[in-house]
């Protein structure tokens, strides 16, 4: 072991501040640092791993609080005299002439904002013993530093660079969970995984899991591994849209992380649920073979259980799809029907005081579609609330009870079933067919369903006024409106 003295630039701590203003932040040093060491050395396939420990439960599960984080990395790594160089010049680094990711070398410092101890075990030859840089936060005050050649705690013998962060700080560790480091390296080293300079995986404590260049969309409904050919599994990831998206897809990742190809490229994934424009992910098996390209896979025993195992979840994905898209849409059309009854309830104060003719005059003086008319052009119309007719100062708060009726989804009796609505005079509120066909192509873009909505509100109430005779009628030409939606924008 050699003590080594740890110089400091100028400034360096209040370097760090502002450039660690979070936990995420100091963490995302020591990540750097790994990018850093994989891009120098540039080996075939690099990667860098984050593993988060926690207090071990009297079962020898992992539960509680955070204790370790550690990364790690196959880049070029250290030898011991590199070490020592390194702690002489922190805040001087040649990284600043290498244009590279860290912040002056200062990277290492970052860890007393987060830990009490960084252990850092390096070596840069494979098969020999790594030694290991020692800080703790009280040797900080007095520029204390150790090298241990054989460090029996953290030892290894491949090469690269494992940074143990230990004694994390309670105050801190719940805002290190693992969602949250995926989430924010995933958008800070966005472009070096798009452009799959290196992978990176974290776990805490079970498979290890992809970080992603893109914060998956929707919701996360499977996230499990996969026994593939004996010893050896997969892990999948999987996240179900609450309607279809054109760009959804599951990436397929192999060894090292190297992205492959999305998984509907393979014949065997040409078919639903895979293909369901609701689904994206991803998932990971580290025993599949490329093709000479590396556009494919080859199709051995490992890879054709990697198919046995993934379509026997297929049931469940199409269950999960289901449920979630339903959810997800009746919370829609819950909204929807909102803003209807709003838009039915502001078209009728509006005919009442006579404002149709001056919104019209505001349209066709060429307000864009979608943004509101400017307060110049607006100023002149009265409130739509309370008894004031002056400007906003002038309204009350009271605003009188809405005048549109319910409107609500439903499956209309067989009798019935072609109609696109019904009219309930017991309580007056409106049955939308749910089943409809015209229904169900308005219902895919919020502003289209609600002028639906509007035009179905239009025939019922003018029923009430012209009576019965007029229903198939009235009913055909909210049909013959839906049908010119699309030239009506």
């Amino acid at each position: 072991m050699a003590k080594v003295k740890l110089l400091t630039g100028p400034g360096v701590f209040q370097v760090l501040a502002n450039v660690c203003r979070n936990p995420q932040e100091a963490l995302k040093q020591f990540v750097e640092n790994a990018a850093d060491a994989i891009e120098q050395a540039r080996p075939e396939e690099g990667h860098v791993w984050i593993r988060l420990h926690y207090h071990a439960a009297g079962n020898g599960h992992n539960e509680g609080t955070l204790k370790r984080i550690s990364i790690q990395d196959n880049g070029g790594g250290m030898t011991s005299e590199k070490m020592k160089q390194v702690l002489h010049r922190i805040g001087d680094s040649e990284k600043i002439s290498l244009a590279l990711r860290g912040e002056q070398g200062i990277g290492l410092l970052a860890f007393a904002l987060i830990t009490e101890e960084l252990h850092l075990a390096s070596t840069a030859e494979e098969g020999k013993p790594s030694s290991c840089l020692v800080l703790k936060r009280p040797w900080l005050k007095t520029g204390r530093a150790e090298v241990i050649e054989h460090c029996p705690d953290h030892e290894h013998t491949h090469h690269g660079t494992v940074a143990y962060l230990e004694g994390i700080i309670p105050d801190i560790a719940a805002q290190l969970s693992k969602e949250r480091i995926k989430d924010s390296l995933g958008q800070q080293f966005a472009s070096d995984l798009r452009a799959n300079l290196y992978a990176m995986s974290i776990s805490d404590g079970a498979d290890f899991e992809q970080i992603h260049s893109q914060r998956f969309r929707g919701v996360k409904v499977l996230s499990t591994s996969l026994p593939i050919n004996g010893a050896s599994s997969a892990f999948a990831e999987l996240y179900v849209l609450p309607w279809e998206i054109p760009d959804a897809h599951i990436s397929l990742y192999g060894r090292g992380g190297t992205l492959v190809c999305p998984l509907t490229d393979l014949a065997d994934f040409k078919a639903l649920p895979w293909l369901d424009q609701r689904l994206e992910g991803y998932i990971r098996c580290d025993r599949l073979k490329r093709t000479a390209d590396k556009t494919a896979v080859i199709q051995d025993e490992v890879f054709r259980s990697f198919v046995t195992e993934l379509r026997k979840l297929e049931p469940q994905i199409q269950r999960l799809i289901q449920e979630v898209s339903t959810d997800s849409q009746e919370r829609r059309f819950t909204i929807i029907l909102n803003k209807a009854g709003r838009l039915i309830d502001k078209f009728l104060r509006y005919r009442d005081r006579g404002l149709l003719a001056d919104l019209t005059v505001i349209t066709a003086a060429g307000v864009e579609r979608g943004r509101a008319p400017s307060r110049d052009m607006t100023k002149h119309l009265p409130a739509l609330s309370g008894n004031g007719d002056g400007d906003g100062a002038t309204r009350t708060a009271v605003r009188a009870p809405s005048r549109a009726p319910a409107i609500a989804l439903r499956s209309l009796p067989d009798d019935r079933a072609y109609y696109r609505s019904l009219y309930d005079p017991g309580d007056g509120s409106i049955w939308i067919n749910r089943e409809h066909s015209e229904f169900l192509l308005a219902q895919r873009e919020d502003r289209r369903c609600l002028r639906y909505l509007f035009s179905i509100w239009v025939k019922e109430s003018l029923l009430q006024e012209y009576g019965a005779d007029a229903e198939r009628v009235a009913d055909e030409m909210v049909g013959v409106l839906a049908e010119a939606e699309p030239l009506l924008w």
